[in-house]
């Protein structure tokens, strides 16, 4: 069968509902695109369900299965059903304003279709899924980045590869486009969940175009000296205002050294040095006593300063804080978005012409749900979310729990890479706030290692099913950069070299 082959007919339709009557040596999956040709129109449906009967009554099928009685002819048939996405009409694409009539022919998707979707984008993602076939990329373009997206499923759905693939693809942008990532795990440096422990170590513009923090290698520390009270905030979201008064008392008393200071004082004497009640001093004195000598030393020096400069200039930042407390990687997740976040509102506002020129920076946050969970003090992340898409800042809320990210940041999430969800009840949430996805919860649920649904609004506005680029297949195919050095001479070159200056050297003594 070739792509120009109808693979069935519509036997009826409701309202946005297309049925159809498959051929008996047509293979089809979930969510798959068919096409549609009615008269003038075409339209596009996706794949939702499938059902397969006889023109047999169900006592008769018992009796023929059991053997007591034969039948005469009877057909056998498969109904699929679909949903229709979008309608061409005079050369110009829309959503369906009708739907197709009765023996209409239902072909499945090819590469023509392909290009006349549009599916391609700036940020090659994967391909389309065609039952068995992959057909031409699918992408996402800049305009979608500070609009703000989200990738979802369960652990060992793809993940891991499918942060790798998007990030390569900013990386490779630069500096027209920029890549924050925060990683938990400590996998996406070396790729440690991909077969072949590939990561971004291995991308070509790695040395140039990437700056790597750790903790471990003492890279990643925040000197006491350059926090000030009004970024208490974003290392304890639970502060109360009395708190807040008093360490903008103690600061403007100590001056920069005042989380020092203080702490020396309230160990010393039992108070840190400025009046107030003794249960606001217990309780911020907790709160910076908490802070690790080794994340949090008594210097000038900060790591987020470096950061915002690297991310200025197009240079992207892995920042791993595997290893940390979860309240320390908290806070280091929090302090550097919003001392980056705040950088390009404050560039818009004050020079505007400045802004222009700084990269489109997309924020990639693993475990998105500990920070956007409406249960949960409210971080940089909402507002982010909610506001920062003028300044040209996007997130990529990155989680196997997209129920418990909070409802009006999941709305904000116009771009989705949707991979198999395990709990019914994410699987759920995903269907009934995602456009054209109402259908779909059987199809979340099958999808394999690797296999994912995309929107991403306003470019596509439906969701297609995609086969995520395997990153080493990536790394294969990436173009080696050529950075013009000299040749290096041969050893026996080398060699011959050496002699010489050696002869030189005992002919002169």
């Amino acid at each position: 069968m070739t792509s120009f082959d109808s693979i069935g007919f519509v036997c009826g339709t409701k309202g946005d509902a297309v049925s159809f009557l498959v051929n008996t040596d047509v293979s089809l999956s979930f969510g798959q695109i068919v096409r549609i040709d009615s008269a003038e129109r075409i339209f596009y449906a996706r794949v939702v369900n499938s059902e397969s009967s006889s023109t047999l009554e169900t006592i008769e099928q018992l009796r023929e299965a059991e053997g007591k009685e034969a039948f005469g002819p009877y057909s056998a048939y498969r109904s699929v059903s679909a949903i229709l996405f979008l309608e061409k009409r005079k050369g110009k694409l829309r959503s369906p304003t009708f739907n197709p009539n009765y023996r209409d022919k239902v072909y499945a998707a090819s590469e023509e279709d392909c290009s006349i979707l549009k599916l391609s984008g700036d940020l090659e993602v994967g391909r389309l899924r065609s039952e068995d076939n992959l057909l031409s990329s699918v992408g996402i373009n800049f305009e979608a980045i500070p609009r703000m997206m989200g990738m979802f499923g369960m652990t060992g759905s793809g993940k891991t590869n499918t942060e790798l693939i998007l990030n390569a693809q900013i990386i490779d942008n630069s500096p027209r486009t920029v890549a924050l990532i925060y990683d938990f795990a400590g996998q996406l440096l070396e790729g440690k969940e991909i077969k072949s422990q590939q990561g971004l170590k291995d991308h070509p513009l790695f040395q140039s175009k990437v700056q790597y923090y750790s903790a471990r290698d003492e890279k990643m520390t925040v000197g006491l000296r350059t926090l000030t009270p009004a970024k208490l905030y974003m290392l304890f979201p639970d502060i109360q205002l009395p708190q807040r008064r008093l360490a903008w008392a103690l600061y403007k008393h100590f001056g920069a050294d005042w989380i020092e200071k203080a702490r020396e004082t309230y160990a010393s004497e039992g108070n840190p040095g400025v009046r107030a009640q003794k249960v606001v001093v217990e309780a911020l004195m907790q709160k910076l006593s908490s802070l690790p000598s080794e994340l949090f030393p008594a210097s000038n020096y900060t790591f987020v300063e470096s950061t915002l400069q690297n991310i200025c200039k197009g240079v992207s930042c892995l920042i791993d804080i595997s290893g940390l407390r979860s309240e320390d990687q908290n806070r280091v997740v929090c302090l550097s978005t919003s001392a980056i976040a705040e950088h390009y509102k404050r560039t818009w506002e004050e020079n505007y012409e400045e802004w222009r020129k700084l990269p489109t920076l997309l924020i990639t946050l693993e475990e998105a749900h500990e920070f956007l969970d409406p249960n949960k003090q409210r971080t940089i992340f909402s507002d982010i979310a909610l506001t920062y898409r003028k300044y040209r800042v996007g997130l990529n809320a990155v989680t196997p729990r997209p129920s418990r990210i909070n409802f009006d940041v999941f709305a904000e999430l116009w771009t989705k890479v949707i991979m198999k969800t395990e709990l019914k009840k994410d699987r759920t949430y995903l269907t009934e706030n995602t456009p054209y996805m109402e259908y779909s919860e059987t199809e979340i649920k099958m999808l394999d290692v690797g296999e994912a649904l995309l929107i991403s609004e306003p470019k596509i506005k439906f969701a297609v099913p995609i086969k995520v680029t395997h990153y080493p297949e990536y790394l294969k195919n990436h173009n080696k950069v050529d950075y013009e050095l000299p040749e290096s001479p041969t050893l026996s070159k080398m060699d011959e070299r050496l002699k010489q200056l050696s002869g030189q050297e005992k002919t002169s003594l």
